[in-house]
């Protein structure tokens, strides 16, 4: 008897991820079977929580869909700090100061305003080029309306490295938010 549990125990132990998966699917299959459906309620709800969400209602409101994820789920890859050093992501001064945004229009180079990770690159729903990135305390600078991108999503950037380039002939607004919040330039304590 003592050999048999041994030997069952034995088997436990090196097939446990086997057993646990077969388990959930055996799970899964019952509830499926079951009049309440279990398993179809499950998903109608995340189904209907994933298509609620409307682009227009994104962390800038411009539509671009892509901050959902890192906002709603609260997840988060740059390592938290307790001060993040914002640096301007130019020299020149900003074209027209708006309270929520700074706008910029000029032939060059647009910078990162603070140490960060790239969350995107892609196009707004009106097709202007955008750059986002990631920064510690729930920070996130956007620049839409870039002219190209020398970053990629994923890449970790420094403050004041390049990361696009802009035109003289379109105008660039750079947008800081932290959790969800539009932060306006002038609360800044911009180095």
């Amino acid at each position: 008897m003592k050999k048999f549990f041994k030997k069952v125990f034995g088997f436990i132990k090196k097939y446990t991820t086997v057993i646990i998966i077969a388990f959930i699917f055996l799970f899964l299959i019952i509830c499926d079977n079951s009049t309440l459906k279990v398993g179809n309620v499950i998903m109608n709800n995340l189904k209907a929580i994933a298509t609620s969400f409307t682009p227009t209602t994104d962390l800038f409101d411009d539509g671009s869909e892509v901050s959902f994820v890192t906002y709603f789920f609260g997840l988060s890859s740059v390592k938290k700090e307790e001060n993040v050093k914002f640096y301007k992501p130019t020299n020149l001064q900003s074209v027209s100061s708006s309270e929520d945004y700074l706008v910029y229009s000029f032939d060059g180079v647009l910078c990162s305003v603070a140490n960060g990770k790239v969350n995107a690159v892609g196009y707004t729903k009106d097709n202007e080029k955008y750059v986002e990135i990631e920064h510690s305390n729930g920070y996130i600078s956007r620049f839409i309306g870039v002219q190209s991108v020398g970053v990629t999503t994923g890449e970790k950037v420094n403050a004041k490295n390049p990361i696009a380039t802009i035109s003289s002939k379109s105008q660039v607004k750079v947008l800081i938010q932290q959790n969800g919040n539009l932060i306006k330039p002038s609360t800044i304590k911009w180095n």
